[in-house]
């Protein structure tokens, strides 16, 4: 490539970056109408940034991606809704993605496999690693997102960072936390004897479930919700007609089941993941590290409900700890760091057109 084809394609690229129009792709898998909450908080990472002016968008990998529903299973339209639906989307499969050195590459932690064959894009390469389980997955034995290009990512608690700086030493961690939609809010209404359960495995729903009603018997007249396969909007429904929520996953890496809970005031139960949560403090939910005790915690606490004895400090604590994920507080914290990479790369473009400018023959 000629210096003067290399200086028009640098000043193009300074031009995008500036005026907010650098491409962001966030590669994001297809559930095939499976509601998936690492899934939804991508489309919010990718609805925030649209609203803030940027060009960002959702890349799958084949045509046939899910929007809408079918006789056997929900589209994405119906799960998450038109307004997240209606984003941009591209397809890896049948479109010719030009992805230039303004643009963003933003790929979940599971796709090791698409970061080794992206390596050679000169782009920002960012991982979104929303559950160090998944890692993995992938990833060859020895190797590294660092060595496919990908020094960059974003996580979304510090416990989780901790783990990422430990096992990609290099990498330049950041913590963005999910956003809490706006559709999560208190119902005035009364609170109805149910009781919403939301596990990673669905044999943990029924194991909880069954051993409940098996040692509280009288208790049988009192309801559990399973959380699983809904949309947002019913989802968020479910969440208002309950008296409390139970919640495992050890393998969580936000948990953003029992802040969602907290956020419509209700209280939590549940068994500490792993990788504890930032959010997660002794206040904030009745918590233990061991599964076979949550029945009877489940139990102490139907007991108290019954008998208007939940102590006020737990819907405090929930109150206090919700505020800091409002949705407009993650919308300032992914635009900056947007913005602040967007800087950094202004400065890396105008340093290489310059040294081209330096280097060409004058007339």
């Amino acid at each position: 490539m000629k210096d003067e084809e290399k200086i028009k394609n640098l000043e193009e690229s300074l031009k995008l970056v500036k005026s907010k129009k650098s491409k962001i792709y966030f590669l994001t898998q297809d559930t095939q109408g499976v509601p998936k909450a690492s899934v939804a908080v991508i489309y919010e990472y990718v609805k925030l940034l649209n609203d803030a002016g940027y060009d960002a968008s959702i890349l799958h990998e084949k045509d046939n991606y899910k929007f809408t529903g079918d006789e056997n299973s929900m589209g994405l339209s119906d799960w998450l809704g038109e307004e997240y639906s209606s984003l941009p989307h591209s397809s890896i499969e049948s479109q010719q993605l030009k992805v230039g050195p303004s643009d963003f590459l933003i790929v979940p932690e599971m796709y090791s496999h698409v970061m080794e064959q992206t390596g050679e894009m000169f782009c920002t390469k960012i991982v979104l690693c929303q559950s160090y389980d998944y890692i993995f997955e992938m990833l060859q034995p020895g190797a590294s997102w660092v060595n496919f290009g990908f020094n960059r990512v974003i996580t979304t608690s510090r416990i989780s960072g901790e783990y990422i700086r430990g096992m990609f030493p290099g990498a330049e961690v950041s913590i963005i936390p999910n956003a809490i939609s706006d559709k999560f809010s208190k119902s005035d209404s009364v609170q109805p004897p149910v009781m919403l359960i939301h596990t990673r495995e669905p044999r943990d729903t029924m194991k909880i479930v069954k051993s409940f009603y098996t040692k509280y018997p009288q208790f049988r007249w009192i309801a559990f919700k399973d959380m699983r396969n809904l949309s947002r909007k019913k989802f968020a429904e479910a969440l208002q007609e309950t008296c409390v929520s139970v919640w495992m996953d050890d393998i969580s890496g936000f948990g953003t089941f029992p802040l969602e809970s907290m956020m419509v005031g209700n209280p939590v139960i549940g068994k500490l993941p792993n990788l504890k949560p930032d959010w997660l403090n002794e206040h904030n939910g009745i918590w233990t590290y061991e599964t076979n005790k949550i029945v009877d915690i489940i139990g102490a606490y139907i007991k108290n409900w019954l008998e208007d004895e939940v102590p006020a400090d737990l819907y405090e604590h929930t109150n206090n700890t919700v505020s800091e994920y409002r949705k407009f507080d993650v919308e300032r914290i992914l635009c900056d760091y947007i913005e602040n990479l967007n800087q950094e790369k202004l400065g890396m473009l105008q340093q290489a057109e310059n040294k081209l400018l330096e280097t060409e023959p004058q007339n």
